[in-house]
């Protein structure tokens, strides 16, 4: 039977966490866990499309949430989004013990990998991945 994946957000990780690379060109994060665990388990976080974001260099436990109302009004602000494209955006909270973090994007991922990450064409894991959540 296979792994019983969460229906959406909230979703917590006991798991420290980094901001791993940032494409300009495809306005593209990605965050990934960077704590050793005996499986070799990675779990990735991609943002797509990202307008804007406030981030922290550690998460030392993570919970990614949709953003709270004035935390959407601060980072639409903050990213200059104009009136016509506010439902594009999704505005996303990065929870944690040690403080919180904002990303406005259009969509994201959320992927396990066993050991460091593969991609194939065009940017999909391959074997041993498992795709966790997508918004």
């Amino acid at each position: 039977m296979g792994q019983k994946l969460p229906a959406g957000l909230p979703i917590s990780f006991d798991r420290k966490f980094r901001p791993w690379r940032y494409s300009v060109s495809h306005s593209e994060l990605k965050i990934r866990s960077v704590d050793s665990v005996p499986s070799g388990e990675v779990v990735e976080v991609t943002f797509y499309g990202v307008v804007g974001m406030k981030l922290k260099t550690v998460y030392q436990s993570l919970t990614i949430a949709t953003a709270e109302r004035e935390q959407v009004e601060e980072m639409l602000k903050f990213s200059e989004v104009r009136e016509p494209y506010f439902e594009r955006v999704r505005c996303l909270a990065l929870k944690s013990d040690c403080g919180d973090g904002l990303v406005a994007c259009l969509s994201y991922s959320i992927w396990s990998h066993l050991g460091e990450p593969d991609y194939g064409e065009p940017g999909v894991p391959r074997q041993g991945s498992l795709l966790i959540l997508k918004g």
